[in-house]
């Protein structure tokens, strides 16, 4: 049996969930276009420069970043949680180090405490994010999600 030598090229467009992908790729200049629009996307998104200090300090290294991550999507769900919550949702890093992140979160008011009304515990207390950082986070992603769409839009130029 004879075995046909598959470039590379087309083992990496076999290996893409272009199920997700806007655009057909046709070339391996379309390929490489494409690793440098991701790449360029990812870089800037981590950057931001020219954000609001509530995020600059959040993407400062990836355990903050994470824990970003994490506060976003139990807000988005519950509206506001406990800081047990979202260190159990980090088990990668150590307890200590997902408190100390959140106090000085905290410390900063880029997250706040919410007054636990439903049963009057004032020792569990619930946490959400600050205005200031519910906006600069979807205006962040906002901007990001418009430049990835406009690189996608160059690619198939």
């Amino acid at each position: 049996m004879a075995s046909i030598k598959v470039s590379k090229y087309e083992k990496i467009i076999s290996g893409i969930n272009v199920a997700n992908l806007n655009l057909k790729i046709n070339s391996p200049e379309q390929l490489k276009n494409l690793l440098c629009n991701v790449n360029k996307f990812m870089t800037k998104r981590l950057e931001n420069l020219d954000g609001e200090e509530c995020l600059k300090w959040f993407l400062k290294n990836m355990k903050k970043y994470q824990t970003l991550l994490i506060i976003m999507s139990l807000y988005s769900k519950n509206s506001s949680t406990y800081k047990e919550e979202i260190i159990k949702n980090l088990s990668t890093y150590s307890h200590k180090t997902i408190l100390q992140i959140i106090d000085e979160a905290l410390l900063k008011k880029y997250l706040i405490y919410k007054k636990n009304a439903e049963n009057g515990d004032n020792k569990k207390k619930l946490i959400e994010p600050s205005s200031e950082l519910l906006i600069a986070y979807i205006n962040w992603n906002i901007k990001h999600i418009s430049n990835y769409s406009n690189a996608v839009k160059n690619i198939i130029k």
